[in-house]
């Protein structure tokens, strides 16, 4: 998250630096405003080449992790498209910018993955003319809101440390959720919890129809064995779970435990045939008799 951050801040910062050779330049206030929680807006007084805001290309300078493409101009507003890669991160998006004779505004909007977890980002910027004369390669830039980029990146880190505590927190999930790429694997996004994760698995598979299931499964099909990563014996807890077959987990263990899903279905079966009432004999013969008796005073004969 930090590294697309920075990717994305180092783009949009570029409109205090899009001036490659010195020129006479104005000064321009530019505010960045985030969607993400806590982020203060961002305050910043830069010199811009005159009459750079009517040219995105020298204002949206590309990097070695963003690419700017298909860039539409129409009127006075300015569309583009935009992917960028950290290597841990990726996303793909769009921008736009609508420029007047004394100011602009626009929007980036990028959406993607982040150590594999889903990432939606907003970045909204916007320009103000001062107007004060100044050297665009010489001018210092001055920002408030923050200290300097770092902090912004420093403050976008905790917050998404954070958030991936509160997804990495054991007592958050069912058993049977805890078994997945989450908690394990080279590419576990909640790194050290496979300890606590291992525990309430080993726990829970041998008497847990829903967990053992996910258990075999997912061994079945991935090159990682969290049985194996576990310590857990599936033939023990396999000859475990076989013995609560019943009612509410005899299909869920059918692949599993075939000859005591059968046997149970086979019990099921004759306790139902047992119960069942014998028409042709349970009728009384009196009630019968009656039956009739009342049908011929009915229609009287």
């Amino acid at each position: 998250m930090n590294k697309l951050l920075g990717a994305i801040l180092t783009m949009l910062f570029s409109l205090t630096s899009a001036a490659a050779q010195a020129a006479p330049g104005e000064q321009w206030e530019i505010t960045y405003k985030s969607d993400m929680p806590a982020m203060p807006d961002t305050v910043t007084t830069a010199c811009l080449p005159k009459d750079a805001e009517k040219n995105p290309g020298q204002l949206m300078k590309q990097n070695g992790s963003c690419e700017i493409s298909d860039m539409k101009s129409s009127g006075n507003k300015t569309t583009w498209k935009m992917r960028c890669n950290t290597g841990s991160e990726e996303s793909t998006g769009s921008g736009e910018v609508t420029y007047k004779k004394d100011s602009f505004q626009g929007v980036i909007r990028l959406s993607g993955k982040s150590q594999g977890q889903p990432l939606d980002m907003t970045e909204n910027y916007r320009g103000k003319r001062i107007g004060t004369a100044c050297d665009t390669d010489n001018a210092a830039v001055a920002t408030r809101g923050m200290e300097n980029v770092n902090d912004m990146m420093g403050m976008a880190n905790k917050q998404m440390a954070s958030a991936m505590a509160e997804q990495c927190e054991i007592s958050n999930y069912r058993t049977a959720e805890l078994i997945s790429g989450r908690f394990f694997g080279p590419n576990a996004a909640c790194t050290g919890k496979e300890k606590y994760a291992c525990k309430m698995i080993a726990k829970d598979a041998p008497r847990n129809a829903d967990v053992y299931v996910r258990l075999a499964k997912h061994d079945d099909t991935s090159d990682v064995s969290i049985a194996q990563i576990c310590g857990i014996d599936m033939a023990g807890a396999t000859r475990s779970i076989c013995k609560t077959v019943d009612s509410g987990n005899y299909q869920t263990l059918a692949d599993y435990c075939p000859a005591e899903a059968k046997a149970f279905q086979r019990e099921v079966a004759d306790s139902g045939s047992a119960k069942s009432p014998n028409t042709a004999t349970d009728i009384p013969a009196n009630s019968v008799i009656d039956g009739a008796k009342k049908l011929k005073g009915l229609f009287g004969y």
